[in-house]
């Protein structure tokens, strides 16, 4: 049983309550009924006001669906659903877009791992036509949308549901941020030369199958993009060559 001092769920550290409830959901497993609301609370040995706020966070998540007359019921969630969590988040508490970036980081670093270990053909293949596409394709739009479709590739290439799940949810609320900063390096002059270097020598360090320069690559790229829209760095830097022109200082 929770003690009552718990049955408040504190902004940092684990909430028991919601440990027990997501076990009771994971035995149910998804389309599998929970016990009512009376049941789940004596099970769980807190009070139903305390589980029927610990319900309603579970149930935006998407995690479950609750009909009136016909019970809760457990399901598969919707990255969809975590996003609009996270950016709910973002708004009312301490978490930062910035730290939230650091997490994208991370997941495309570790997917740029895998994908070099797995080395599988047709995902690579899927990759290198991403990189091409960036290559051919017409400033602004047309490139902003081939860059979303090369990291796509990268987290699909990694074949791990895991990180294209986080990647999912992670999109909602960092894309305002994310076309910002496009729109801050497509002021820069040789933006579309920058564009098709950094993401080549993703998918060159990728299909060597080395997973340290894949990962390197990786942080090289977000590395350069920071540095880009900061105006410390321009197109050209990345790869080991620094200018400094621009058609205009680029501010956050």
């Amino acid at each position: 049983m929770v003690p009552d001092d718990q049955e408040l769920q504190s902004p940092y550290g684990s909430d028991p309550i919601v440990e027990q409830l997501a076990e009771v959901i994971r035995e149910a497993g998804p389309g599998g009924r929970l016990p009512s609301e009376r049941q789940l609370a004596l099970m769980l040995g807190v009070s139903r006001t305390a589980l029927r706020d610990r319900l309603q966070q579970v149930e935006a998540l998407g995690v479950l669906r609750r009909t009136v007359g016909a019970g809760t019921y457990a399901q598969d969630i919707d990255p969809a659903g975590l996003a609009v969590g996270l950016s709910v988040a973002v708004t009312t508490s301490q978490l930062t877009l910035r730290s939230l970036h650091s997490v994208r980081i991370a997941l495309e670093r570790q997917a740029a791992i895998e994908a070099a270990r797995l080395a599988d053909p047709v995902l690579l293949g899927y990759l290198a036509r991403a990189a091409q596409r960036i290559d051919e394709a017409d400033e602004g739009e047309d490139l902003i949308r081939a860059d979303a479709e090369f990291h796509e590739a990268l987290l699909r290439a990694a074949h791990n549901t895991a990180i294209n799940f986080f990647a999912v949810a992670l999109s909602g609320p960092l894309r305002t941020s994310v076309v910002r900063r496009q729109e801050q390096l497509s002021t820069i002059i040789g933006w579309r030369d920058f564009m098709t270097m950094v993401h080549r020598d993703i998918h060159l360090a990728v299909a060597s199958g080395d997973v340290v320069a894949a990962a390197r690559s990786v942080d090289d790229h977000f590395a350069a993009f920071e540095a880009a829209t900061d105006g410390v760095l321009t197109p050209g830097a990345a790869g080991g060559s620094s200018t400094r022109s621009s058609s205009r200082p680029v501010s956050e």
